[in-house]
Formats: structure tokens, C-alpha cells, sequence
């Protein structure tokens, strides 16, 4: 006789692995009663476990169910589906996995509601219909599709995935799929449908496998990105644009991290203006560039003239603009390089051939003042001595008339060389100036606003002579186009700068004054400025009026 197997230790074990398990699990004895339960508070057995111990099958349940249970004799579990009524009268339907124990002592049931699975399924089932995805599904072993509602609403018609895809997108999926089941590649590709009008669905999916490890199910999400790709395609069309007008601007465009001061993106025009090749720019710092320092990041900046100096060795004028940008949170700067070196070599010869024609103005006037002193003047001269032997009514005549010319040379000698300004220097023929125009207009309060070290500070004979016409022009523009009742010319500086104003409190200067016959105008002010190096202004004053302003540095 074979040895019986010792099932004691299987016996002691089996409360504890009873336990452990999440199922519902019944002992029915061989009478048919419930016997004992894992699990006495288990949500499935809808009523207390002391209700239930010791009651027979045919008590709780049609008795179909205890003809079922007393029929699985078979050693492997059967499954079996029936329906009870519980206490607060809902008919819950179960699902029981059962087998008979040794020796004819009974059964071990495993049972579980399937109201939660039920529940579970409508669930799904209501995520699915509501949501904007459609769900594919794939049987292997069968080779049959599944396509959800949503799924069937985004393709239009019923049949296989592959078949309503453009011709070359069906190789691509098909390869796609090859690839996730043999090789575990990601499943995610974007596909066009078949049709006149180009639609795009993105495909997501993921394989069920069986117990031995096997692809069993192929399942994917689809999801319609038509307006993502058509606005995908519109960026992309737009950045290439952009690249291209990016790269073609004649303006040398960098965009630099403020922390490390290196370039992260530059164009073409950029690496021809500093001698570097394109490619070599990014990465590079503004040192290494020769565009130390940077800008401010404050704010926009603008530098109207640096003078680089590119690798080839030649000098270069640029303005740079600057703007910070925030991306993200990186502080970057985009630099804009402006090559101005035509305009700066084409200032400069202006200025210098302003400069010598002011220059030769200035000879010419003191030639002319020289001469009209030496020779006409002294001519009246003479001829008013000899008009003196003459009739007293002839010598009274002629002596009024030399008195006027005389006045009159006089008048074109300051005209032309301005008094006390070689000799004194420019404080002091402003203060001339001002003396002789009060005597002129006695209505209009006249100002001269010098600081005391001035009077005695010379400059170049060129900037004194230009600063003292501009002044000279603009209390004239003032005294006869204003109509002010004050005006103030203010003289502020030292040896290294001055800052020379004209400000009244008139009707301000017209439109055309600027081309008035036999007057140097703003045009010429602007000339005389540009011949030292001033910048000249002029604009309204605060409270009425107009005002000129003129800087100068050494």
C-alpha cells in the first residue's frame, strides 16, 4: 500500500494562507453548510458572518447551486456563476471558483461579486465615451480588431486601422507595430488617414502579454492632432522664415547668456563683421569677441559709436543695441551690431572740411575787416579832414555822410571780427555782445549767466570763434523772431567742456527761420557744431519759449 501523504503541516498551514488572500474565501463542509470564512467582514458577503455559519446552501440559494457544488468532484477548480438575494433585497450576482478538499470534507470556494466588476466596466466605459480619444484593440491569436465608438467616430467607417491610412503610412504603421512586438520599441507614431482632406491621428499603444509571457493583445489610444499638426507646420514654416530674414539682415544679431557673457545663438552677418566664421561664433565669449564690455541689462541700451576690432586687423565703428530678454527664467541679452563706418568716416571728412572752410571764413573775415580798416577807413578819414577847408554848408554835408560810412565800417568790423575775442577771449566778448544788444533793445531784459572762472579761460581759437557765432546767431534768432521780454545766455565749463545756452521766454522761433536770407540759420549752427565736435539742441523751453543748447569736450 503506498504511504498516504502526511497533510497536517497543509492543514495547519491553510488558515494563515486563507488569510493572505484578498478574495472572499468559504469552507463548505460536506453536509453542504458554510463551515468557516477567511474574511468574516468582507464587503461581498453582504450580510454578518455569524448569519451565515452553519446554514446549508439551500437556505441562501436556489438549489440549483448546492446540485452545482455537489457536483464538482473534479480535483482541478471549476467556475461556476449564480445569483443571490441579500438582505437589503438587491439580487447580487457572484462569480465562484470552487474545489473539493481531500477525503471528501468538503469544498474551498472562492467568491467574488461582480456587481464592483460590473460597476467597473460602466465606469470605463463612460471615461471612454467621454473622452476625446478612441481606443484601438488588437487580438493576435484571432486577428481581429477592436475599434471604440470614439474610435469609429475619428475614422469615419468601420474596418481594419491599417486600411484607412494613407498608402505610405501604412507601411510605417505596420513597421511600428513589428518593431514594439519583437524589439519592445515605444509604440507612438503619427499617421495620415486616407480622404481628400489631410487628417492626423497619434497613436499610443501597449501590449497585453499571456501567463507564458506571450503577446496576446495590442492596445493604443487614438487621438486626433490634425489643428496640432497644421499649427506644428505653421511654426515650423514661420521659425524658417524667421531663420532666413535672421541670417540675411545686414545687422549683426547676438543672443548672450548675462551669466557666462557667452553667445548662444548669433547670425551670419555677425561672424563677417568681427572676421569670424559663423559656426565659430556660438560658445565664444564678448571678450573673446571684442564686445567687452556688454550693455547694460537694466533696460534697453544704446551705444551710438564702439570701436571694435575684428580679427582681420582693420577698425571698425559699430552702434550697439541692446535689449535683455527673459526666456524661462535665463537672463539673456540680444545684441544688435551695427556696422557705421562709412557714416563715421563720412562725418569725420565733413566735420574736417567744415572745420577748414570755418577756418578759412575766419582769415577771410579778419582779411577783410584788415583791409576795410587800413584802406576805406582811412580814406573817409582823409576825406573828412579836407571836406574841413571847405564851403560850411558843403563841409557839413559831406561830414555827415562820412560819419555814416564810418559807422557803417565800424558795424561791418564787428560784423566780421568780433571784438575783445582774439585779444580777451570768449567771456568776455559775450559779455560785449550782450552790451551792445541791451543798448539796442531796451524793452528786453538780457541776461549773461558766466561762472567768474571763466573770464579768463581760453580755449582753441576755432572753438571760440565757432561757440561765439552760434551765441551771437541765437540771441538774434530770439531778439527778432520771438518777440521775448528775456532772454538769457548762460556760460557754464572748464578747460575740458563748456556748455553754452540761449533760453528766452518768447513766442518761439517759425518753421522757416532756419532759411532766411542773410543769416547763418540752424543749418549753419548745426555746421559750426559738427566743426568741434559739439552736439548742438534745440526745442521748446519749460514754460514757454525756446531753448539752445550746445556741449562741448575736449
Amino acid at each position: 500500500m503506498p504511504e498516504t501523504p502526511d497533510r497536517e503541516p497543509w492543514t495547519q498551514a491553510a488558515p494563515a494562507i486563507a488569510a493572505a488572500l484578498p478574495d472572499l474565501c468559504f469552507l463548505i463542509g460536506p453536509d453542504l453548510r458554510f463551515a468557516a470564512c477567511n474574511h468574516p467582514d468582507h464587503p461581498d458577503l453582504h450580510a454578518p458572518w455569524a448569519t451565515l455559519q452553519g446554514r446549508s446552501l439551500q437556505s441562501i440559494g436556489p438549489p440549483a447551486l448546492a446540485q452545482q457544488f455537489a457536483a464538482a468532484c473534479a480535483p482541478s477548480p471549476q467556475r461556476l456563476r449564480y445569483a443571490l438575494r441579500t438582505q437589503s433585497g438587491r439580487l447580487a450576482r457572484f462569480e465562484a471558483s470552487i474545489a473539493p478538499l481531500p477525503d471528501g470534507t468538503g469544498w474551498l470556494c472562492m467568491a467574488r461579486d461582480l456587481g464592483s466588476v460590473d460597476a467597473e466596466q460602466a465606469r470605463y466605459a463612460r471615461a471612454m465615451q467621454g473622452a476625446a480619444d478612441g481606443l484601438w484593440e488588437w487580438d493576435i491569436a484571432a486577428d481581429s480588431e477592436y475599434l471604440s465608438p470614439r474610435a469609429l467616430t475619428l475614422l469615419d467607417r468601420p474596418g481594419r486601422l491599417a486600411e484607412q491610412l494613407q498608402t505610405d503610412d501604412q507601411g510605417q504603421w505596420r513597421a511600428a507595430l513589428q518593431s514594439h512586438l519583437q524589439h519592445g520599441a515605444p509604440l507612438d507614431i503619427d499617421l495620415r488617414l486616407a480622404g481628400a482632406a489631410t487628417r492626423w491621428l497619434r497613436c499610443r499603444g501597449w501590449t497585453e502579454r499571456d501567463a507564458r509571457g506571450q503577446p496576446a493583445r495590442v492596445l493604443a489610444t487614438l487621438s486626433d492632432i490634425t489643428i496640432a499638426k497644421f499649427t506644428e507646420q505653421a511654426l515650423t514654416d514661420s521659425q524658417a522664415k524667421f531663420r532666413a530674414l535672421f541670417h540675411t539682415v545686414p545687422v549683426g544679431i547676438a543672443l548672450f547668456d548675462v551669466a557666462s557673457e557667452t553667445v548662444i545663438e548669433s547670425n551670419d552677418e555677425l561672424g563677417r563683421l568681427l572676421g569670424w566664421p559663423t559656426l565659430s561664433v556660438v560658445g565664444q565669449t564678448a571678450e573673446a569677441l571684442g564686445l567687452a564690455p556688454l550693455p547694460g541689462t537694466e533696460g534697453r541700451t544704446e551705444i551710438d559709436d564702439r570701436e571694435l576690432h575684428p580679427v582681420s586687423g582693420c577698425r571698425l565703428h559699430a552702434k550697439l543695441v541692446a535689449e535683455p530678454v527673459d526666456l524661462a527664467g535665463r537672463a539673456l541679452l540680444l545684441c544688435a551690431v551695427v556696422d557705421i563706418s562709412v557714416q563715421v568716416d563720412a562725418e569725420a571728412a565733413l566735420s574736417a572740411l567744415a572745420e577748414q572752410l570755418m577756418d578759412q571764413e575766419r582769415r577771410t573775415t579778419q582779411r577783410l575787416a584788415q583791409a576795410l580798416h587800413d584802406q576805406l577807413g582811412q580814406t573817409l578819414t582823409a576825406l573828412r579832414l579836407t571836406l574841413d577847408l571847405g564851403a560850411a554848408e558843403a563841409r557839413q554835408q559831406a561830414r555827415g555822410l562820412v560819419d555814416q560810412a564810418l559807422r557803417e565800417v565800424r558795424q561791418v568790423l564787428v560784423d566780421l571780427r568780433p571784438p575783445l575775442l582774439e585779444d580777451e577771449g570768449l567771456a568776455a566778448a559775450l559779455d560785449n555782445e550782450i552790451a551792445q544788444r541791451r543798448a539796442l533793445h531796451p524793452g528786453v531784459r538780457l541776461v549773461l549767466d558766466a561762472e567768474d572762472e571763466l573770464l579768463l579761460q581760453r580755449w582753441p581759437m576755432q572753438v571760440e570763434y565757432a561757440l561765439f557765432m552760434i551765441a551771437r546767431e541765437g540771441l538774434e534768432n530770439a531778439l527778432r523772431h520771438a518777440r521775448p521780454t528775456e532772454v538769457r545766455l548762460s556760460f557754464y565749463g572748464c578747460a575740458q567742456e563748456i556748455e553754452l545756452g540761449v533760453a528766452d521766454d518768447g513766442s518761439g522761433l517759425d518753421a522757416d527761420f532756419e532759411r532766411r536770407p542773410g543769416h547763418l540759420g540752424l543749418i549753419g549752427m548745426r555746421e559750426r557744431a559738427r566743426a568741434i565736435g559739439a552736439a548742438l539742441e534745440l526745442g521748446p523751453r519749460e514754460g514757454g519759449g525756446t531753448q539752445l543748447i550746445l556741449r562741448w569736450l575736449a
